[in-house]
């Protein structure tokens, strides 16, 4: 039985209030790729709100969701974790494999590894960083750790995946982008800081633990540009709502 899937992202919402869904759903159930608001009131109102929707949405987050933390992560992922279990039928992907007929969800968020599009040292990066957005260097380093907890992360599931027969059609969902080679045609991007925050050097490198090829399509965010790629049988795509007009922003359909 083919699943499809409508793909939403980077909304960046302050509050609810002129957001709609009505008749924009596409698909029997929904994938979340993050960066839906640092207001954990607002992002635990919007999954309420689009799960009336659809059978099933699978949400996983991106930095946006840590913001209002200060740098307590154990915080922040205990928050989405503890509230979104009491969402119907809303799953948080965060260590969490899902296995559907036919089609297994992947997810972390990914984070940064500072040094995505271009030849900085990491720590120029976070230097300038602490000095621009006022981000700690310790708060930096740790996001780098939890960057490389997520490498291994989805090294090792996509391992234990290979073994496994009921898995077949991999959906890896991460919010960071996968590849530099998506977002450096983009000025603001290639070789910045910008661009250097933006995804996880360490991603691609995964797919090298998947000899049986079952990941077909790998789902992102994060960057605001509009991307779907076929890379070596792999479907990356995105469907990002940041600087776009929500009132005209529709999911983007995954087919299986």
């Amino acid at each position: 039985m083919a699943l499809n899937f409508d793909l939403i992202s980077d909304l960046y919402l302050d509050s609810m209030a002129d957001f709609s869904w009505e008749g924009k759903a596409t698909s029997l159930f929904c994938i979340v790729a993050g960066n839906i608001s640092k207001d954990h009131d607002v992002l635990f109102a919007f999954l309420e709100y689009i799960a009336q929707y659809y059978e099933g949405v699978f949400f996983i987050d991106g930095d946006l969701e840590h913001d209002n933390f200060n740098g307590d992560f154990d915080r922040s992922y205990a928050s989405l974790r503890d509230n979104i279990a009491d969402i119907k039928d809303v799953i948080f992907l965060h260590e969490n494999i899902v296995i559907l007929p036919g089609i297994t969800l992947l997810a972390t968020n990914g984070w940064t590894t500072f040094d995505f599009t271009s030849n900085n040292e990491i720590d120029e990066t976070m230097e300038f960083l602490e000095q621009r957005d006022s981000v700690p260097m310790h708060v930096a380093n740790t996001i780098f750790k939890l960057a490389v907890t997520d490498q291994h992360y989805m090294y090792n599931s996509l391992e234990a995946c290979q073994d496994m027969d009921e898995v077949g059609n991999v959906i890896v969902i991460t919010n960071s982008v996968p590849s530099p080679e998506f977002i450096t045609h983009d000025e603001e991007y290639n070789g910045t800081i910008l661009g250097d925050i933006s995804g996880n050097s360490g991603l691609m490198s995964c797919l090298t633990n998947d000899p049986k090829k079952k990941v077909k399509t790998w789902i992102f965010g994060k960057y605001p540009g509009d991307i779907d790629y076929d890379v070596d049988g792999v479907r990356f795509v995105n469907n990002p709502g940041l600087n776009k007009d929500l009132g005209i922003y529709y999911p983007r359909i995954i087919k299986t």
